[in-house]
């Protein structure tokens, strides 16, 4: 959770700032001015996959476009009088609040839109007024060559996060702005694991005087650094369990990445840039997932699901909602008896199913993997399901496609209907507000 600071303090910090600003902005026609909805913005660093882009509609404009971080007068909380121009757009603010929220991210940090390599300094402002902060719901028809959408929220989740499909649930938030400073000082730019050794490349404007500092169960080091660079640290023993790196000054860090392959942290450890070359026994690995019994973050089942068994289903949405998990199929209800699953089609064609059912059930669709594996010659599916960054999710049913979403969550090692509560703690807990609580909801 971030801290509080005035919004003197974030513009002062910002104003200082002789970088670039890259925006991605909504605005609203109100009269004769485009007034500011809401904004992302980067400095000092070129987002990836950035192009400046405008999409005009009636009473609605999203532009991207590149300003001077100094003249990012929408900060200001009497920016009435102080437009802002972004690409050919003049752009009106409806002030700020005077408080602020900041929060220090690492690189690589799963909560970013979009997901950048470096560390930043996050400040999200909210609107000095928090009235009447819905937009218009109607029909967005583009000029100009931007594209036409049935409705607002669809034009915003492919603007901001290029997701052009009609069935996400996201929508704008209630924020203002959310403003990254990108941190250029130093960070953990790769990691490469192997059973003997740890080569950490490390890049940044100012990277002499840091420490690199591994951390682990079974050993822990620090190396000084006096430039960027590969850094190489033996593993006389292996990897230690419990795997971190941390780039610190004094009692400051600067980054930080988890590297144990067991850790909920490093689920997507590729996407993190670490890569790891460490010897796997697949059949291990499931018998080891087996013997740890079911619980918080494993189910197995005996049968693989379909429309009508939405127990496993349920599951699948609590994961998600939750820090993820597995369910293995092809085990017995006794936990223990390796059953296999009966091979009446292709292993493909069961998991190309599988995840088809998962796709139009479990809105929005979590990330999630399928995995084969044989156990004395019988057929095993590993369903792992990412904690997901969109929460709630939830459970179409197929009967009643016009339902509200049934939600879900896991306790122990049972499924349980989510409570008002538990919906809640999940949406703010992922960086959400109590708007977008209500509006996800419905």
């Amino acid at each position: 959770m971030g801290a509080r600071v005035q919004l003197d303090q974030v513009v002062g910090s910002i104003s200082e700032d002789d970088r670039d600003a890259y925006v991605r902005l909504l605005a609203l026609r109100q009269g004769k001015r485009w007034v500011l909805h809401d904004c992302w913005v980067l400095v000092g660093a070129e987002p990836p996959g950035w192009v400046e882009t405008e999409w005009m509609y009636e009473r609605y404009a999203f532009v991207a476009g590149r300003v001077a971080a100094a003249d990012l007068a929408l900060l200001y909380s009497d920016s009435a009088c102080n437009p802002m121009t972004v690409g050919s757009l003049t752009v009106w603010s409806p002030g700020a609040a005077t408080t602020a929220t900041v929060e220090r991210r690492p690189g690589y940090s799963r909560l970013d839109r979009p997901q950048l390599t470096f560390p930043v300094v996050e400040y999200t402002l909210s609107p000095f007024d928090q009235t009447d902060r819905q937009p218009p719901h109607m029909m967005l028809v583009g000029v100009g060559g931007a594209p036409s959408f049935p409705e607002p929220d669809s034009a915003w989740r492919a603007f901001f996060e290029g997701d052009f499909s009609l069935t996400g649930r996201s929508s704008p938030s209630s924020d203002l702005a959310v403003v990254r400073i990108a941190d250029r000082a130093a960070w953990i730019a790769g990691v490469h694991i192997t059973a003997t050794e740890l080569t950490v490349t490390v890049e940044g404007d100012a990277v002499q005087g840091i420490d690199l500092e591994l951390y682990g169960v079974e050993e822990r080091a620090v190396r000084p650094l006096d430039a960027a660079g590969p850094v190489t640290i033996a593993l006389a023993d292996g990897l230690p369990t419990h795997a971190w790196l941390w780039l610190k000054r004094g009692t400051d860090w600067l980054d930080y990445r988890s590297i144990d392959p067991s850790s909920v942290w490093t689920d997507q450890a590729g996407r993190a840039g670490v890569e790891i070359d460490l010897p796997v026994d697949p059949v291990a690995a499931v018998e080891a997932l087996i013997a740890s019994g079911e619980g918080p973050r494993l189910e197995f089942k005996q049968m693989l699901p379909n429309r009508d068994t939405r127990r496993t289903l349920k599951t699948v949405a609590a994961f998600a909602m939750g820090d993820g998990g597995s369910i293995v199929f092809g085990i017995n209800r006794d936990e223990v008896t390796i059953t296999g699953i009966a091979e009446d089609k292709p292993s493909t064609q069961m998991r190309d199913e599988l995840g088809n059912l998962l796709r139009s059930t479990v809105q929005p669709t979590p990330e999630f993997e399928i995995k084969e594996y044989r156990l004395d010659g019988k057929l095993i599916l590993v369903l792992d399901v990412q904690p997901g960054q969109n929460p709630p999710y939830g459970l179409v049913t197929p009967s009643a496609r016009d339902k509200p979403l049934e939600y879900f969550v896991r306790r122990g090692s049972n499924t349980y209907g989510a409570q008002p509560d538990e919906l809640r703690s999940a949406v703010l807990g992922n960086g959400g507000t109590a708007e977008d609580f209500s509006t996800r909801r419905r």
